[in-house]
């Protein structure tokens, strides 16, 4: 793993970054809301776009249950399945945080470098392919990682552990209010990111 200085943060050495993804590194959110219109479609449910802005990253279960579907264990499956078709279809959608990634790039000669996110594996995987983005990360923290999604602290004290860096020495890139919280919870400093509009 990377060595060397890191940033000072407060009183704390910030030897790891960790980047969440989803209104993070990747303004995201029409795309996955255009393939899960398409796979909530196909379960007769119509995903209104207002409800899914307040649902948005959150991981699959709890978006489920704030956007009011009622799906049995079966159609769920399915609706995941068939987002995760549509998804790639909707990349064009996505906009890359550009000086975020820039700053990425630049850090990962001194840090240790990580991603931590409620995207399912195959959704997260496929958006890092797309956009070159997997190479530049140490360690990573999918929705399936974790029993517990943000804002619970779970995946950001595994992805501390994976980078074997204490969370007093992390800085988190989070959009969220659930990611906020999710980082703080562990004990980590936070950067809030914005889309502009």
């Amino acid at each position: 793993m990377p060595e060397g200085q890191g940033h000072v943060v407060g009183e704390s050495m910030i030897r790891c970054m960790l980047f969440d993804m989803d209104g993070t590194l990747l303004f995201t959110e029409e795309a996955n809301f255009v393939a899960y219109r398409r796979a909530f479609a196909e379960e007769g449910f119509n995903l209104e776009r207002a409800a899914y802005q307040r649902a948005f990253g959150l991981r699959f279960d709890a978006m489920v249950r704030e956007v009011g579907a009622k799906l049995d264990a079966q159609a769920a499956v399915r609706v995941r399945d068939a987002k995760a078709r549509f998804y790639p279809e909707s990349f064009d959608q996505v906009r890359p945080n550009l000086p975020l990634i820039g700053l990425l790039r630049s850090v990962r000669a001194h840090h240790v470098t990580g991603l931590v996110t409620t995207a399912a594996t195959t959704n997260a995987r496929a958006l890092m392919a797309h956009f070159d983005l997997a190479h530049l990360f140490d360690v990573t923290v999918f929705g399936e990682d974790v029993e517990h999604p943000k804002p619970h602290p779970e995946g950001y004290l595994r992805a501390a552990r994976l980078a074997d860096v204490p969370t007093a020495q992390c800085l988190a890139f989070e959009d969220s209010a659930s990611g906020v919280a999710a980082a703080e919870a562990a004990g980590i400093t936070v950067v809030r990111v914005q889309e502009a509009p």
